[in-house]
């Protein structure tokens, strides 16, 4: 197998993470060819020490982010082997990585294979020269780590050499990448196998902050990938998995869900089926709204969340003042921010988060990944924003009554969820909405 990926920095902890996640894929056995992409600080450096390839040149975006069609032909046509493996630097391999690939490489020799994560913290390096480094690692997984619910995220993706023909130009890091990648090898006739049972691949937790004044072209990126991709493919995920590895070994994959994911989408890969799969589309449809509407009812965080997004123009972004604890349930807030900014991040839209607790703020950055920015004050975490939520009565809130719209003069959202302003006081071009549990 050839792996092959595009690190960071080495920098701070990222640097840490990224030498775990890479030494971790030299102690495969049998060991893989690794090729590194990129020119970041550190990475030829690792590549000289651990006997790795090193790629300097890459097509990029303006932020760095690398182009999944450049990245993946390269490496098609770079690779010592036949079977490749991307793979993304944070996270560390254990072998029964190479035992799933094993047995679904030779049940089906046209496949994709990815799976979710273990988001675990860990914020040193691992000792790797202990005899009985992997038991304690995932001793240590079991313990501090959490796999999120399906159908979750992939970090890593393998396929056999000549699976793609014609890669879309999507940028890594900005969404959208998971989902093109499923639904092509789909397209293509691949098995798409869900590991996610069966391999644990260790997400080592980590501050994914952005630099603070480009976090809006950071969306203006992701918003470019969603375009590129579309809304209907944009939906694919591992619910639309042909195939699941268990321990018990390869399956079809069966259940209600993935019922209601191939009736939706079968009409893209047969559109002469469209017509008479109308019907059983618009049931899927009903059965989704239906399950929103019961998770709004019981759940006033994605009530707030749907708000928020409902508010937020398309190339918007969020502040959230007040993160609180995820784990106090008698807190005078109705929401905590903390699990607001985990879900608004987890879908690609940036946010900008503060609060007083140096602690709460530690906690944030372990947590929250992908377009976010911790601010150092309150004024700094709204001074850009275009929806503003407040979510705990901190006494530091910024003097709100007297902001006016941003400088791009877009009309500004507040939403107060603790009763902190009044609403009367407010200039002219913010919009308030006071918010409840119900």
């Amino acid at each position: 197998m050839t792996l092959f990926a595009v690190p960071k920095p080495f920098e701070g902890h990222t640097g840490i993470i990224q030498r775990n996640a890479i030494t971790s894929w030299t102690l495969l056995r049998p060991r893989p060819e690794i090729i590194l992409f990129g020119s970041e600080p550190g990475t030829k450096e690792i590549c000289e020490e651990l006997g790795l390839r090193h790629v300097p040149d890459i097509a990029t975006t303006e932020l760095g982010a690398p182009l999944l069609d450049d990245l993946f032909e390269k490496a098609e046509r770079l690779a010592k082997f036949d079977l490749l493996a991307y793979v993304n630097c944070d996270i560390i391999l254990l072998n029964d990585f190479l035992t799933a690939l094993r047995k679904i490489s030779r049940a089906q020799p046209k496949f994709f294979m990815a799976g979710r994560r273990w988001d675990t913290p860990i914020r040193a390096l691992w000792d790797f020269s202990k005899e009985e480094w992997e038991p304690e690692l995932l001793t240590h997984v079991k313990r501090s780590g959490i796999q999120p619910l399906p159908p979750g995220n992939s970090d890593y993706f393998v396929f056999p050499r000549g699976l793609w023909r014609k890669i879309a130009p999507i940028a890594l890091g900005r969404g959208g990448v998971d989902p093109w990648l499923v639904y092509e090898a789909r397209r293509l006739g691949a098995s798409v196998v869900d590991t996610s049972e069966t391999v644990v691949a260790i997400h080592q937790n980590h501050d994914q902050s952005s630099n603070f004044r480009r976090i809006r072209q950071w969306r203006k990126e992701t918003n470019a990938n969603q375009e590129l991709v579309g809304k209907e493919i944009g939906k694919f995920c591992l619910w639309d998995a042909t195939h699941i590895l268990t321990p018990s070994g390869l399956t079809r994959a069966r259940g209600v869900r993935y019922f209601i994911r191939r009736a939706d989408t079968l009409h893209l890969f047969h559109p002469r089926l469209a017509a008479p799969l109308k019907i059983a589309r618009s049931a899927a449809d009903h059965v989704r709204s239906f399950r929103k509407r019961r998770s709004l009812a019981r759940n006033p965080m994605f009530r707030l969340g749907d708000l928020v997004q409902s508010k937020m123009p398309a190339d918007g972004i969020c502040a959230i003042l007040g993160l609180g604890e995820r784990s106090n349930q008698v807190s005078p807030a109705p929401v905590c921010g903390l699990d607001l900014a985990y879900a608004l991040t987890r879908v690609g839209s940036p946010v900008v988060v503060y609060d007083p607790e140096a602690t709460v703020m530690e906690d944030a950055r372990g947590l929250l990944g992908g377009p976010v920015n911790f601010a150092a004050s309150p004024e700094e975490c709204v001074s850009d924003a275009d929806v503003i939520v407040l979510t705990s009565p901190i006494k530091e809130h910024p003097d709100l009554a007297a902001m006016t719209p941003n400088q791009s003069e877009r009309p500004r959202v507040i939403i107060d969820c603790c009763g902190a302003l009044n609403r009367k006081s407010l200039r002219a071009g913010i919009e308030y909405v006071g918010w409840g549990k119900r």
